[in-house]
């Protein structure tokens, strides 16, 4: 079967038949203004999901009705059996469609229509047999992929995006280290800082273990003009439930030795914590109708480069941004930003303009935090400025009382 594609400027209405369909031939339809650098991200597209088929591009007219209806004319007593996808495509394509479905419906054209938003199909040609099948899924990294761009992997957060693993063991620790940071995030982020600056200053990436002399570690923190805030009330509630293990000597010489990489991860960050938890709240929800997970992958800390370029040294030169959490419900896409304390208005930007770049039209936008430090006719226009950009807000969620909450919460704004 060949399928018929009219190229659209998102990318995943472009692909939808490769996904529904299977066909053995995709024929795109477009001017070619833009097409040759999807189609090269369509092909690597194609190579991670092992899919086969093969690409051809066919030229139109987009302002001339006579020619669009001449090339589709040529498509169908051309292919053997064509199924023409509505999904994209303007409006002059489809004026044309209808021409030369009026003058071939002998022959069995058929014209589907994929809803992206609901995964339902419309058979536009009326004849019972819809072509279409299963509610499609992609990953993140083919969603980045599909749109230009790819993920940028490294051992380290800081330097790329490190893949955690979800053992039960992990779960575990981030729901124990998010039940402390709960409690008061002010607290857990001024001393999770401190932790951060004693890995930078005296730690070793390949250890788990970090020590340092209190008075020395204090001169350095002046000298970078920070001010020192005893971390042992943090590491005792930490050490109560086996996330580390610490000593601090009669000389004021401090050891911290922590359970795992992932948990070091988590708590030389202070934000981190929070992130990981909406990561394992995210693949926690249910599709009650099918009792599946709601979103088919879910990633944290996720380092896009914008043209699929992956240099080993970064130069400055490749633009390349971080979202604590995307997830992925079918083929639509949601990115998640995390905020465990000050938000400022330049992350709704960031959030937006990542999104849209990389989610297109059917992209869903949430910003979760734990508190806003606005009030009053400025917490009233970044609100304003969020409903604006179509980005919705989750506040306070170290005030649910359940993980049921928090994730009644997110599921309704990913659902709907």
């Amino acid at each position: 079967m060949t399928a018929v594609e009219f190229y659209d400027r998102t990318p995943i209405e472009n692909a939808i038949s490769s996904l529904t369909v299977k066909p053995d031939k995709i024929i795109f339809i477009g001017d070619g203004n833009r097409a040759n650098k999807f189609l090269k991200s369509l092909e690597l597209f194609f190579q991670k999901r092992d899919i086969k088929t093969q690409v051809c591009f066919e030229r139109i007219k987009r302002n001339k009705l006579s020619n669009i209806v001449s090339v589709l004319s040529k498509i169908v007593e051309t292919e053997e059996e064509c199924v023409f996808d509505l999904t994209g495509g303007d409006d002059l394509v489809l004026v044309a469609m209808g021409i030369v479905y009026e003058k071939y419906k002998h022959k069995g054209v058929k014209i589907q229509r994929f809803n992206i938003n609901d995964s339902l199909v419309t058979d536009c040609d009326n004849d019972g047999c819809v072509v279409y099948k299963g509610k499609p899924e992609i990953s993140v990294g083919e969603n980045i992929i599909l749109h230009g761009g790819d993920i940028r992997y490294a051992d380290t957060p800081s330097t790329g995006t490190y893949c955690y693993q979800y053992t039960e063991d992990f779960i575990s620790d981030v729901n124990a280290m998010w039940e402390i940071c709960a409690k008061n995030p002010g607290f857990w982020n001024a001393r999770i800082n401190m932790l951060e600056k004693a890995e930078e200053y005296y730690g070793d990436k390949n250890s788990l273990t970090v020590s340092f002399d209190i008075e020395k570690f204090k001169a350095r923190l002046l000298n970078d003009r920070m001010e020192y805030i005893t971390p042992k009330g943090l590491l005792v509630a930490l050490s109560s439930k086996k996330l580390l293990a610490y000593t601090i000597t009669e000389n004021n010489k401090v050891t911290i030795t922590y359970k795992n990489e992932q948990v070091k991860n988590c708590l030389t960050t202070a934000g981190t914590v929070l992130e990981q938890k909406v990561a394992v709240i995210v693949r926690e929800i249910t599709d009650e109708e099918n009792n599946t997970p709601l979103c088919n992958d879910v990633m944290s800390g996720v380092h896009i480069d914008w043209d699929g370029k992956i240099y080993d040294n970064f130069d400055g030169k490749d633009i390349k941004n971080e979202i604590d959490v995307i997830a992925m419900h079918g083929i639509t896409p949601v990115f998640i930003s995390c905020k465990n304390g000050r938000v400022d208005d330049d992350e709704l930007y960031k959030l937006e303009t990542v999104a849209n770049r990389f989610g297109s039209v059917y992209t869903k936008k949430i910003l979760i935090a734990t508190y806003f430090n606005k009030k009053g006719k400025s917490l009233a226009a970044f609100e304003e400025r969020a409903r604006i950009m179509q980005i919705k807000i989750i506040s306070d969620v170290h005030k649910f009382k359940t993980d049921e909450e928090f994730k009644t919460a997110i599921k309704y704004l990913i659902s709907k």
